[in-house]
C-alpha cells in the first residue's frame, strides 16, 4: 500500500544540479513553472520538454525515478482529458452516435496533460535533488525579510522541516500497524462497511497515538535541549552561490522569457 509513495523522497547522487544552491534551485524551478504555464502548444512545450529532458541529464536520474510521483496523479489526468474530450465543442474530428469529440478538445486535452506532466517533472526533480533539510534552509534565507513584517520565519521552516522528516516514519508506522492488523486476522477489503470501517479504525487509532506520541517525545527533547527559535542559531553549512548557481538560474530565466517573446 506505500512501498510506491516517494512524497519528494530524496535521491543521492553526483551530480550539477545535485551541487547547487537550494535557492538557486527553488527560483529556476519557478522560472520553469511559468514558462510551461506561458508556453503554447505544441512547439513552444516541445523545447520546454527538451529542456526537461537536459535537466533529466544534469541530475543523472533515470525517467523511472519520477514514476511513484506520476502514478498517483493518472486518475486525475484521465477524468480530467475525459471531460474535455466530451464537452469542449469546435470542428467535429471523431463522431460516433450521439458522442461527438471535436479537434479542439483533442488539443486541448494533449496540452493539459503536457503541462501537467512537465509540472510533476520539476517539482520532482527539486525533491530528488535536494535534501529536505537543504530546502527548508533556502526556503528559510528567502523568506528573512519577512521578519521585518512580524513573521515567524524560523518557526514556520521548523515546522515544515519537521513535517518532512515524520513523513518516512509515520508511513513506516502506518505499515507496520497494517501488518499486525493483518496478521490478526482483519481485511482491509471485504466484508461488509460496518466490519471495513471497523477494521479501520483498529488501523488509526494506534496510528493516531503512535504520532502523537512521537510528537510529544520530540517536544520534551527541545526543551531539555533548551531550543529557543532561531534567535542567535547558526549554521553547520552556510549557503554561498557559485558560478553554476547563477548561470542554471540564468539559463531558465532566459527560457521564460523566450516563451514570453516568441
Amino acid at each position: 500500500m506505500f512501498r510506491n509513495i516517494s512524497l519528494g523522497q530524496y535521491l543521492p547522487a553526483d551530480s550539477i544540479l545535485h551541487n547547487l544552491d537550494p535557492r538557486t534551485k527553488t527560483i529556476a524551478g519557478l522560472f520553469f513553472i511559468l514558462a510551461v504555464f506561458a508556453a503554447a502548444f505544441p512547439l513552444e512545450l516541445f523545447f520546454i520538454y527538451l529542456a526537461g529532458g537536459l535537466l533529466l541529464y544534469l541530475s543523472r536520474l533515470r525517467i523511472i525515478d519520477f514514476w511513484p510521483v506520476f502514478k498517483p496523479f493518472l486518475i486525475i489526468i484521465l477524468i480530467t482529458v475525459i471531460l474535455q474530450l466530451l464537452f469542449i465543442p469546435g470542428t467535429p474530428l471523431f463522431s460516433f452516435s450521439i458522442l461527438t469529440i471535436s479537434y479542439e478538445a483533442v488539443e486541448t486535452a494533449v496540452a493539459f496533460t503536457s503541462r501537467f506532466v512537465l509540472l510533476l517533472f520539476i517539482v520532482r526533480l527539486l525533491t530528488a535533488t535536494t535534501t529536505p533539510v537543504a530546502l527548508m534552509d533556502g526556503l528559510e534565507q528567502m523568506l528573512n525579510p519577512l521578519r521585518k513584517l512580524g513573521l515567524a520565519v524560523h518557526e514556520l521552516i521548523m515546522i515544515m522541516t519537521i513535517s518532512l522528516r515524520f513523513i518516512p516514519m509515520f508511513i513506516e508506522e502506518a505499515e507496520r500497524i497494517r501488518k499486525a492488523q493483518l496478521c490478526r486476522g482483519a481485511d482491509f477489503r471485504v466484508g461488509s462497511l460496518s466490519s471495513r470501517l471497523k477494521n479501520l479504525f483498529a488501523w488509526l487509532l494506534p496510528l493516531l497515538r503512535a504520532s502523537l506520541q512521537r510528537a510529544e517525545d520530540l517536544s520534551q527533547a527541545m526543551e531539555a535541549r533548551a531550543y529557543q527559535g532561531g534567535e542567535g542559531r547558526t549554521r553547520l553549512n552556510v549557503l554561498r552561490l557559485r558560478f553554476n548557481d547563477y548561470a542554471y538560474v540564468l539559463s531558465m530565466a532566459t527560457l521564460f522569457v523566450a516563451v514570453l517573446l516568441f
